[in-house]
C-alpha cells in the first residue's frame, strides 16, 4: 500500500465532492446536517457572528443589509438574525447559493426567518450592483476557488459592500488535516464530509497566502485574524 503524504507547502487542487451539481439529494442533506454541526460545535458560526456584530456596533448601525455567499443550508444566516433579534437590531440577510438543491433545502428551514431572502446565483457572477449591502459574509467558500478566481472574487466583494466583507476559511496545516481526518471518521456520517473535510484543509490558506491575495487583489484594507482551531478570518473594509 502506498500512503498519501500531502504537500502542505502549496494549496491542493484536488476536487471536492460537494462541487458536483448532480449529487443525490440524500447525500446533500446528510452533508448539510454535518456541516451545520461543524459550524456550531467548531465555532464557525460564533466567529462570523462576533466579527459581523463588532463591525455593526462600531459603525453604530441599528439596521444592516448582509449578503451571505454560498450559504448552503443557511444555518449561519439563521443564527445571525436570531442574535440580531435578541439585541434589538434589524439585520436583513440575502442568502445566495448556486445549487438548486441547496436553495430547496434551505427554504424548508427558514419558515420563521422572514429576514432572510434566498437567491440562486453563481458566487462568481454576483447579480448585484455596487454598494448593494452593508456587509458580505463568506464562510468556507474561498478555498473552493482557484487563485485567479479568488483574486477576482475579493475585488467583486469589495465593490458590492458599503462597509466591509468577512471571509471565514481554513488554515492549511498538518495538524488540522490529520485531526479532521480522524474526527470525521468518529463524528460524522456523511461520506461527502468525510472526503471533503480533509481536502478542504489542503485547499485552505496560510498567512503567507493571504498576504499574496492581498497584494494580487490590490486591496490594502485586508486584515487577517487567526481563530482556533485552524481557522482564518479575512476582513476587508471599505
Amino acid at each position: 500500500m502506498r500512503w498519501f503524504v500531502p504537500d502542505f507547502s502549496r494549496r491542493a487542487t484536488t476536487a471536492e465532492l460537494m462541487d458536483d451539481p448532480d449529487l443525490p439529494e440524500a447525500d446533500v442533506r446528510a452533508a448539510l446536517d454535518d456541516l451545520r454541526r461543524i459550524n456550531h460545535y467548531f465555532g464557525v458560526t460564533a466567529t462570523v457572528r462576533r466579527h459581523l456584530f463588532t463591525l455593526i456596533h462600531r459603525h453604530r448601525l441599528m439596521e444592516a443589509w448582509v449578503l451571505d455567499v454560498a450559504t448552503g443550508a443557511a444555518d449561519i444566516p439563521q443564527a445571525l438574525v436570531d442574535h440580531a433579534r435578541r439585541k434589538g437590531l434589524a439585520v436583513h440577510l440575502v442568502a445566495l447559493d448556486r445549487g438548486q438543491m441547496m436553495i430547496k433545502i434551505a427554504r424548508t428551514k427558514l419558515a420563521e426567518n422572514p429576514e432572510i431572502s434566498l437567491v440562486r446565483a453563481d458566487a462568481l457572477a454576483l447579480p448585484f450592483p455596487d454598494d448593494s449591502f452593508d456587509f458580505a459574509i463568506v464562510s468556507e467558500f474561498l478555498h473552493h476557488l482557484t487563485w485567479e478566481q479568488a483574486v477576482l472574487f475579493l475585488r467583486r466583494l469589495r465593490k458590492i459592500v458599503r462597509v466591509a466583507f468577512i471571509i471565514h476559511d481554513l488554515h492549511r496545516h498538518p495538524v488540522a488535516y490529520y485531526g479532521f481526518w480522524v474526527l470525521s471518521r468518529l463524528l460524522f456520517r456523511s461520506r461527502l464530509v468525510r472526503h471533503d473535510g480533509p481536502v478542504s484543509f489542503l485547499r485552505g490558506f496560510t498567512e503567507e497566502d493571504v498576504e499574496r491575495l492581498k497584494q494580487a487583489s490590490g486591496l490594502d484594507n485586508l486584515v487577517l485574524y487567526r481563530h482556533f482551531p485552524y481557522r482564518l478570518v479575512i476582513v476587508g473594509t471599505k
